[in-house]
Parts: C-alpha cells; structure tokens; sequence
C-alpha cells in the first residue's frame, strides 16, 4: 500500500506543475526562435543575392513583327536601378528583341548624326528591334504610340543618371543610359504586355 501512494507520487510529480517546468521553457524558447528565424528568413529580399549580373552584352534575337513602344519609366529599388520599356505587339505578344551593350561616346543619331549630350561616366546602349514609336502601316496616317518624355524623369537612382531616348533608326528604337560608373546588369523580357526590364546593379 505504501509502495503504491509512493509510485502514484511520482507519477502526480512528472506529469504536475513541477514536471512542466522543467520542459515548457526549453521547448517555448525553441519554438519562438524558429518562428522569429522563418519571419526573418521570409522576410529578406533574397533578389540581391541571387540575381546573376555582368558587365557583358546581353542580346535576344529580333522576332518576326514589329513592335511600337508604348512607355518607358526609370526607378530605384533596393537591389538595383530598373527601367520597364513596354510595347504594342502587332501579332501575338512576343516583346522585341533587344541589345544592350556598354559603348563608349561620342555618340549621333538621326540622318545627319546629329550629337547627342551626355550625362555620366559610362554608357549603356539598348537597341531595340524590329521597333518603332510610330505606326506608320498607313503611311497617310502615320500614329505616335510613343508619347512619352524623350529625356526620363527619376528620382534618387542608385547610379543612373540619365535615360534618353535617342532618334529611331530603320526599324529600331535606341535608348542611351548614362551612370555615374560601370556596373552590372542584366535584362529580362516578359509577354502580355511585352515590355522588357534592364536592372543596373546597387
């Protein structure tokens, strides 16, 4: 009889007040870190990291329609500079092709190589294609799709400091960004609406 008051009290003691104590704190503790470090983890932007960039020409090839640029916007995020060029695609919803390139100045455009002014120590040259900023199918009623700033406006960029769109060419639309120094980037393209992103390194 005494044996069995003696075992019920240690089995009230194990699994009492005494017993929990011993154990809650530890695993509470664990348990919050885990959910303060998944927070964390949830919460970092990861796209600084991860984001493969360089300082080499990046070109796609030119698909078969052309294409009418619609807008062109320049803003800072917290990973990179990023400007959006979007267009109307005359079938489907393929964007253009593009290249971009750093390249040195002087540099011209129009017919009569006119000089163009620079803001920067170097230059990105994005190029377009097959790209215009009229639509001229109706060459009696040619339409401006691109009504927009030539010179972008921007506000507190990383490196960018001046986007200008220059005179199209046969069948291209250019672009020249000047930055405050040389950094990486990288270009993507995306579909409906096709629009192309540039993203200057931070």
């Amino acid at each position: 009889m005494v044996a069995a008051v003696v075992l019920l009290g240690l089995v009230v003691s194990a699994c009492g007040p005494l017993g929990t104590r011993r154990v809650a704190p530890e695993s509470g503790a664990a348990a919050r870190r885990a959910t303060r470090d998944l927070a964390q983890a949830e919460s970092t932007d990861l796209g600084c990291k991860n984001v493969v960039m360089s300082e080499d020409k990046r070109t796609t090839a030119p698909p078969e329609y052309l294409e009418f640029l619609t807008d062109a916007v320049a803003f800072q995020e917290p990973c990179w500079d990023r400007l959006v060029f979007s267009f109307a695609a005359v079938v489907g919803q393929a964007p253009p092709g593009y290249e971009v390139e750093y390249r040195k100045p002087p540099f011209v455009e129009g017919p009569n190589n006119s000089p163009v002014s620079t803001q920067g120590e170097a230059f990105l040259y994005v190029t377009f294609s097959p790209a215009s900023q009229t639509d001229a199918r109706d060459p009696s009623r040619p339409n401006q799709v691109y009504k927009g700033n030539l010179l972008l406006a921007m506000d507190a960029m990383h490196h960018v400091t001046m986007v200008r769109k220059l005179i199209d060419g046969d069948g291209t639309v250019m672009w020249l960004i000047g930055l405050d120094q040389k950094r990486p980037f990288t270009v993507d393209a995306v579909s409906d609406p096709p629009r192309v992103n540039l993203y200057i390194d931070k």
